[in-house]
């Protein structure tokens, strides 16, 4: 697959998305989010399984939506925001990152339980991991795929891609944190900003949505692998 250089392409290339699409595609991403968030808090405790695999879906499904709203409303080419082929040395570096994404959200979350106590935000993902093969099953196709699919193409795809035009602090820091205050104040925002960093570098050095979309599934795997042994 041919490697399309950042000099030639990514960061200077006229046909890219704009604040019309990060505006469009993240206004209606938060609708959408609060929409499922209003749904899980309505959803029983008895059915946390349910909430963990369906909710995870969701999320990813909300990205995708987000991006074809942003997507229909000028530019309509998916090579503009990411959809092109890139080497295999980048999707090796990428699940690479997503092992030590991994490593680092271990590193972070224990730092930070050291000095904060906040309630389980992890616990219908727990009960889907923990009820059994199907489950989590269901559970990894929802979090390693759908969820990391449709938030790369959105904060990555048309978020870092639009602010890339201001420099690298804009594309990679500016999206990393635009991605982790979507999460909540949590400790997740935390380890969303960390793999925002590292998909963004991702990004802006191939020009393609695939390296940082293998990362991030892959982070996501080992986490929901991690927690059916709890």
């Amino acid at each position: 697959m041919e490697h399309v250089m950042p000099s030639q392409d990514c960061t200077v290339r006229k046909t890219r998305p704009g604040w019309p699409e990060i505006v469009v595609g993240l206004l209606t991403y938060v609708i959408l989010i609060s929409l499922l968030a209003l749904w899980i808090v309505q959803t029983p405790d008895e059915q946390a399984e349910l909430r963990g695999i369906v909710g995870m879906a969701l999320n990813g499904i909300a990205g995708a939506l987000a991006f074809l709203a942003a997507y229909v409303i000028r530019i309509r080419d998916l090579n503009a925001f990411g959809f092109r082929a890139t080497s295999g040395k980048w999707l090796l570096i990428g699940a690479a990152l997503g092992i030590v994404a991994f490593g680092l959200s271990i590193l972070i979350e224990g730092t930070y339980f050291l000095f904060i106590t906040e309630p389980n935000t992890q616990g219908d993902f727990q009960a889907a991991a923990t009820a059994g093969t199907l489950s989590l099953v269901m559970l990894l196709v929802a979090g390693a795929f759908f969820t990391p699919f449709g938030e790369e193409i959105i904060f990555r795809g048309i978020v870092a891609n639009a602010l890339n035009r201001y420099g690298m602090w804009a594309g990679v820091v500016g999206s990393a944190a635009i991605f982790a205050i979507v999460h909540g104040p949590s400790v997740i925002l935390l380890n969303a900003f960390m793999v925002g960093i590292l998909t963004g570098v991702l990004f802006r050095k191939t020009c393609s949505i695939w390296p940082a979309i293998i990362l991030h599934g892959v982070c996501n795997g080992i986490w929901l692998i991690q927690y059916s042994t709890i």
